[in-house]
C-alpha cells in the first residue's frame, strides 16, 4: 500500500455551510489522515494522507459536489510530501 499526500483548495460556496465539519466526518469515516481549514480568500483547503483508492474516492466525492449545502465551483489539487498525522482534524 503506498500511502499519498495531497492538497486540495476547493472554491465556491464552501466556507459558511458546514463543508469543513462534513468533510471532517467524510475523511473519518474513509480512514483518512489530514486536515480541512477555511482561508483567507473564502476557499478550504484540505491536507489529505491515504492510499490511491482513498484519495481516488476523495477526489471522486469532491467531483459529485462534495457536502450538501456546498457549491463548489472548482478544486485544485496537487501531490504533496507525506506528512506525519495521526488524526484527520478541523483547523482555525
Amino acid at each position: 500500500m503506498t500511502v499519498q499526500s495531497i492538497t486540495i483548495y476547493v472554491y465556491g460556496r464552501v466556507q459558511g455551510v458546514g463543508f469543513r465539519y462534513q468533510t471532517y466526518c467524510w475523511a473519518k469515516k474513509n480512514k483518512l489522515l489530514g486536515y480541512v481549514r477555511n482561508m483567507n480568500d473564502g476557499s478550504v483547503k484540505i491536507v489529505a494522507c491515504g492510499d490511491n483508492e482513498q484519495i481516488a474516492a476523495l477526489i471522486h466525492w469532491l467531483e459529485e459536489g462534495g457536502p450538501p449545502g456546498a457549491r463548489i465551483e472548482h478544486f485544485l489539487p496537487q501531490f504533496c510530501e507525506t506528512e506525519e498525522m495521526a488524526d484527520f482534524s478541523i483547523r482555525h
